[in-house]
């Protein structure tokens, strides 16, 4: 029996104590607790946007509270399941620490009112208001480095894949920026160049301006700059002796006399160094100092960088005179078998230019003229005649070129 009573009395303090444990554990008001570091949520910035206004600063990102209430519900909220609320919506216009209040909501479990606020640090939130501003401004490229002096860098057409930024953000800060400066250091390059660049935001006077609050539409500018070698050309013209003119008696000179091109180096490996502006029969040339002009023509993908397209060629004879003759020793050679070749020019005037040594001895018996006709065709055209002399007259030419007519028929059995 008193073993039965004995038992009886343990388990009347056990339910007791569970129950006085579930109280205080549970049920007690008297509790509270201080949360730390609890993270201020901003709502209503779509509305600032509507009006055109943006936060600048914010005079804290978190805040503590100091909650009453029952154990049981202190228990299931923490600092990262409070929600720290600010609403901005009721803010129309900018300025400096405006004071805004802000509510805490709990998980979904616990209700609304479980808490007393007993204190909260801070009390309030305070924040800067500006205009917001959106603004289009230039990309710049600031050249820097050394450049080679046997290249050619076309920074005046450098190509960008956006000539302009859109920036948005604070008008005390937006309307400090005048442009996007990108740096390009052009020292080792040789070779054109299609890279992506980040600039910088600065001012007017080029200083860079601080950003952080401005948001961009790019952040990279894409920057094209075609780089070539530059050579130097001598320009010549080729030559066709003749008419008496010979290497000993002929001066060439050409102005100018080098040009500087541009161009890849295989292209301008392909031009050489030297150029020439065309070729001159000397032969087709009757006074003794002749100025002609020729146009530079340079290949697909040279640039002539001098920007003198028009060469002039003065051609100079020395020691040398210059005699019409009237000659009528016109012979037909290379006559095709069956074909009989009538020359119809009785005579034929040669103009004939060498030393005045030798010109002085020649006479209309040295000259001859010959037609070729291996190519000859039955009926009447002009055939080229050309001109010899007899020996002792080397240095002696004829000038410009000659033809005759014939008549060329089958030939009679």
């Amino acid at each position: 029996m008193k073993r039965t009573k004995l038992y009886s009395l343990l388990l009347s303090i056990f339910v007791a104590f569970g129950l006085w444990l579930y109280v205080v554990t549970n049920v007690s008001q008297g509790d509270d607790k201080t949360f730390y570091n609890i993270p201020v949520v901003m709502e209503g910035e779509s509305v600032l946007n509507e009006r055109n206004l943006m936060i600048t600063s914010v005079s804290t990102k978190s805040v503590s509270m100091h909650l009453s209430g029952t154990r049981s519900n202190l228990n299931k909220i923490n600092s990262g399941n409070i929600t720290v609320k600010v609403d901005l919506s009721s803010i129309r216009e900018p300025g400096e620490s405006i004071a805004l209040s802000y509510t805490a909501s709990y998980p979904g479990d616990v209700p609304s009112n479980a808490f007393v606020v007993e204190s909260q640090n801070p009390s309030r939130i305070y924040v800067n208001v500006d205009y917001r501003r959106t603004k289009e401004i230039p990309v710049e490229i600031k050249w820097t480095g050394t450049r080679s002096e046997s290249c050619l860098y076309d920074t005046e057409n450098a190509m960008l894949d956006n000539s302009t930024v859109t920036i948005v953000g604070p008008a005390a800060v937006a309307d400090q920026i005048s442009r996007a400066v990108i740096e390009v250091d052009l020292t080792n390059r040789t070779e054109s160049m299609s890279e992506s660049f980040r600039y910088t935001l600065c001012d007017e006077e080029g200083n860079p301006v601080n950003a952080e609050q401005i948001t961009t539409s790019v952040e990279e500018v894409r920057v094209d700059l075609q780089i070539q070698r530059i050579k130097v050309v001598t320009l010549t013209a080729d030559l066709i002796y003749g008419g008496g003119a010979t290497e000993q008696n002929t001066t060439v000179e050409i102005e100018p006399q080098t040009i500087r091109v541009s161009g890849s180096e295989a292209v301008l490996a392909d031009v050489g160094d030297i150029y020439s502006v065309g070729t001159i029969n000397l032969a087709e040339l009757e006074k003794v100092s002749n100025t002609l002009t020729y146009t530079v023509t340079m290949p697909e993908g040279v640039t002539n960088q001098t920007g003198v397209s028009d060469v002039t060629v003065t051609v100079t004879f020395t020691g040398l005179k210059t005699k019409d003759f009237t000659i009528d020793n016109i012979q037909p050679i290379n006559v095709p078998q069956g074909l009989d070749a009538e020359i119809i020019n009785a005579n034929l005037m040669v103009k004939v230019r060498g030393p005045a040594s030798q010109i002085d001895k020649l006479t209309e018996e040295d000259i001859t003229a010959v037609v070729d006709f291996s190519n000859a065709e039955i009926g009447t055209a002009t055939y080229k005649a050309t001109i010899t002399f007899a020996d002792g007259f080397a240095n002696v030419g004829a000038m410009k070129t000659y033809s005759v007519s014939a008549t060329v028929q089958a030939a009679e059995d």
